[in-house]
This record gives C-alpha cells, sequence and structure tokens, in this order.
C-alpha cells in the first residue's frame, strides 16, 4: 500500500473540533460526542490500511479496533491506546472545539490529553504504510481508541474483560515522550455519616451528621493519611490521601442529616488498594458505627520493568523513564498482564486545564518518535 499524506496538524485540527466529552463532564453546550470521534477514527483507520472492528461500552459509546496485519507471520502484538473522550470544558478559557494557534501552542479541549499524541500516532502510520520497514515488519500492530478512559478507563476494562490481549500496550499520554513505565494506583471512596433533621432552633431535637463526621475526619487528617504516607515504594514513592470532598447540610436552619465525605487515595504495588479499603472499614465501623462506606472507582498500580523489551524500544526513541501519580490504560492493560507503558507529545501540565495546548514543536517531535519506533520493529 502506498504511504498515505496526512499532516498531524491537520489531524489534530479535525479530532478537536469533534466534542467527545465524556458523558459525566460538562459539555459546553454541544453534545458529547464519543461516537463521532470513533466514527472519525474508523474512517481513518480504513484509509491507512488497518482492519477495523467496533466494541461497544454502552449505546453511543464505541472503542475503535485498528489492526494492521503484517504480511509475514506475526512475531508479536503490540497495542497502541489512544481515548476518544475528553474532560468536560466549562471555564476554558479557549474556544474547546476549534484548534487555534498561539504561536507555538496549539489550543483546544484534548489537544495535549489526548488528541494530540493521537494525531502524532496517526501521522506516523500514515508515513509507515507504504514504507520498506511496513513491507518487511513482522509486528502485528493494533491501535485501540478507547471510550470512556477520563470516566475510568471504562473503555481498557471492558477491552480485557472481553479477552483482549497483546504482547505489549502503549496508552497515549502527554508524557513530554518520557516513558512512563510506572504509576500509582487509585482507590477512590464515598463515605455517609446519617444523621436526624431538625429545625435549627431546636438543635436537641436531632442528630447533626457533621458532627458525627468530625472524629473520622480527624482520624483521616491525624492518622490514616500519615500512615499511607509512610507507605513508600522503591519506584514510586509513596502513597497518599486526598479528602475531595466534605457535604452537609443545606439550609442554616436546619441540622444535617447527612455528611458525605469523598477521599482518593492513590497506592503502590506494595499497599494494594484492597488492604487500604479493609483499614479504612475498620475505623470507619469503630468511629461512625452507622456510616456507610462504597467504593467509587478502583484500579491497579503497575511496574513495568525497565528490562522489558519493548519498553527498551519505547525509550529508545524516547526522552528518558518516568513514573507517575495518575492513573490511565496503561494501569488496566498491565492489571490484565499486559506489559505497557505511557507515552506521548505534549505536557501532562497542560491536561485537562483551562487553556490546554500542545506545543507544535512537541507534536512533530512525537510523530518522528512514533515513526522511528514502527521503523525500528
Amino acid at each position: 500500500m502506498k504511504s498515505v499524506r496526512v499532516d498531524a496538524r491537520k489531524i489534530l485540527r479535525e479530532l478537536v473540533a469533534i466534542p467527545s466529552v465524556h458523558p459525566e463532564a460538562d459539555p459546553g453546550g454541544t453534545v458529547p460526542g464519543e461516537a463521532a470521534a470513533a466514527a472519525w477514527m474508523e474512517a481513518m483507520l480504513r484509509r491507512l490500511g488497518a482492519d477495523t472492528s467496533r466494541q461497544e461500552i454502552a449505546p453511543g459509546r464505541p472503542t475503535v479496533l485498528g489492526v494492521f496485519a503484517p504480511a509475514r507471520k506475526a512475531r508479536a502484538t503490540v497495542v497502541f491506546a489512544p481515548h476518544l473522550d475528553t474532560v468536560g470544558v466549562r471555564g476554558m478559557t479557549v474556544p474547546p472545539f476549534a484548534l487555534t494557534a498561539r504561536g507555538d501552542r496549539l489550543h483546544g479541549r484534548g489537544a495535549c490529553d489526548t488528541k494530540g499524541p493521537t494525531a502524532a500516532l496517526l501521522a506516523a502510520f500514515a508515513h509507515w504504510t507504504g514504507s520498506a520497514a511496513a513491507r518487511r515488519g513482522d509486528i502485528r500492530w493494533i491501535v485501540a481508541a478507547t471510550a470512556g478512559e477520563e470516566q475510568g478507563s471504562l473503555g481498557a476494562q471492558a477491552l480485557v474483560q472481553g479477552g483482549f490481549t497483546a504482547d505489549f500496550a502503549v496508552a497515549l499520554e502527554p508524557t513530554d515522550l518520557r516513558v512512563v513505565h510506572a504509576a500509582k494506583g487509585i482507590l477512590r471512596v464515598w463515605i455517609d455519616v446519617p444523621g436526624k433533621a431538625a429545625h435549627g432552633a431546636k438543635p436537641e431535637r436531632g442528630r447533626n451528621a457533621v458532627y458525627a463526621a468530625l472524629p473520622l475526619l480527624a482520624y483521616l487528617k491525624d492518622e490514616f493519611g500519615p500512615w499511607l504516607a509512610a507507605q513508600r515504594h522503591p519506584v514510586l514513592g509513596r502513597s497518599s490521601l486526598n479528602l475531595g470532598v466534605v457535604q452537609g447540610g443545606g439550609e442554616l436552619n436546619l441540622v444535617p442529616d447527612r455528611c458525605r465525605l469523598g477521599l482518593d487515595i492513590r497506592v503502590h504495588p506494595g499497599l494494594p488498594g484492597d488492604e487500604v479499603l479493609r483499614r479504612l472499614r475498620a475505623a470507619v465501623r469503630t468511629l461512625v458505627p452507622a456510616a456507610k462506606v462504597a467504593v467509587h472507582r478502583t484500579g491497579p498500580a503497575f511496574v513495568t520493568a525497565r528490562t522489558d523489551p519493548w519498553a527498551r524500544a519505547v525509550r529508545r526513541v524516547g526522552r528518558g523513564w518516568a513514573a507517575a501519580d495518575w492513573f490511565c490504560d496503561a494501569n488496566i492493560f498491565a492489571g490484565a498482564g499486559i506489559p505497557a507503558v505511557a507515552f506521548g507529545p505534549g505536557s501532562i501540565a497542560q491536561a485537562h486545564t483551562r487553556d490546554e495546548f500542545i506545543l507544535a514543536r512537541e507534536l512533530a517531535a512525537g510523530t518522528a518518535a512514533f515513526r522511528a519506533l514502527l521503523d525500528g520493529a
């Protein structure tokens, strides 16, 4: 097949113009468009010569698979996993769905996370498709454009639960072209403390749920958080606790009948989430027996050895190794037994921001890195 002439910046412009905000986020007056992004992706992958298929995690929310099969027997299967969805757009200071250039900065929702890395990958495939490297290659490359990554990695989870497998996975994320070979796991928990409503003029007739939660709040601050911080991993460092939500009451003249706490806990392979959850549940039973603990989201930490041949191959085209506090589809693939890294152009510091952008020179550098990886396999 001949090479297809496409430019990473043109691809990025088209991708940003598709509002693919995930359903839990603010779409900025648009209809969330994972399905539209999937249709675009499927058409592009076919144009590049891939065999495509879909897997829906919900109606209108497909993950798109594009397979580039070698002419000879494949010695390995490697999957690139960009995600189709973005976070919401409320409060953005740049047009969210129009790629806007300001000097070297290319602004727009998803320009950094992760439509920029996706554009770089697709531009690299366009160059590779008709090359000598493609004709002599023996790697089965797969592009798995997942739905729902920003909503708990729903698409990646559905893939691995459905039996998807590969020899290696590269989750496309803005890593400054550093190879993220380790990332913390996540445990997000809601704790609901009950009370009894009453008129604010007669508080003795009620039971203030906020007051009832105070011993638990003190425990989280003075004992549980420091205990987590003391649990260190040689690669990923310490575990952590963020008390991100405290909700109680609604009117000045009413005794609150519920107080809700939301916890974001980051763990590592030396401290699994189930162990943390057992300790938390035990403390809640002791301090506030009537409270209910519910897991909102959980996901595994991972460490892929730097000696892994495919991790080393990515490192050769990248800028060094890194570990991450954040969670992505690489955690899901690694948790399913597929060695994985996160990799791509752009800075994670720009992900989800009000003026999200990727530098044009980094977009070009990402394209070159993916081309080198494809050509050198």
